[in-house]
């Protein structure tokens, strides 16, 4: 089943998440790869950066509430042995090193979070394009980027003070030769629904 509108997950950005971001953005800079946009890390490459720790953060809150939720009832201890044990979650922010090619973990998968930096957007511009011509926009990976992980998953920033999970890709996409930096792409109608995520988790 295609990813349709209505499989689009919403994330508020709440003043914390923007201070978290921010400060972490502002200490990483230093670090940053100096790739287009983020070498003079003038105010351009500094919300580039801000904005893909808000899309790490959005799926933080996402999975986070599901793991609340599935573990509200048990005691602390059990939950504990759930969450360490058998979710084995974790979240790797990291600053001035590589990451490893993801920033979650859960079991055994690891997840990586692509957000797109250079616009906000609106549902419509999702699935029609920035210039609304037809063509969606897509999950989005650099072959020069350390890409080890078994999940992929795509963040909008929206024009509206929140963030879209779009859904996410199991494996890399179909590798796209064509464009003067070939790229793993794969259009977001062609993604899995974010809510498929909980199948491949067991507690």
């Amino acid at each position: 089943m295609p990813v349709t509108e209505k499989d689009l997950v919403f994330i508020s950005i709440t003043p914390e998440m923007e201070v978290f971001a921010e400060y972490t953005a502002n200490k990483r800079q230093l670090y940053e790869y100096p790739r287009a946009g983020y070498g003079d890390y003038n105010n351009r490459g500094i919300s580039k950066i801000k904005n893909g720790i808000l899309g790490e953060l959005a799926f933080l809150e996402y999975i986070h509430s599901f793991l609340s939720k599935v573990t509200v009832s048990l005691d602390v201890k059990k939950r504990w042995k759930v969450l360490h044990e058998k979710a084995k979650f974790s979240y790797h922010p990291v600053i001035g090193n590589f990451d490893g090619g993801f920033e979650f973990k859960i079991g055994d998968k690891t997840i990586d979070i692509k957000t797109y930096e250079t616009n906000q957007v609106s549902v419509n511009q999702i699935f029609k394009g920035l210039k609304e011509q037809g063509r969606p926009l897509s999950l989005f990976i650099d072959k020069s980027q350390n890409t080890t992980a078994s999940i992929y998953i795509q963040v909008f920033r929206m024009n509206d003070k929140k963030m879209c999970l779009a859904g996410f890709h199991k494996g890399l996409p179909q590798l796209a030769t064509w464009m003067p930096k070939p790229a793993y792409t794969c259009a977001v109608p062609f993604l899995q629904k974010m809510d498929d995520l909980f199948d491949l988790i067991a507690l």
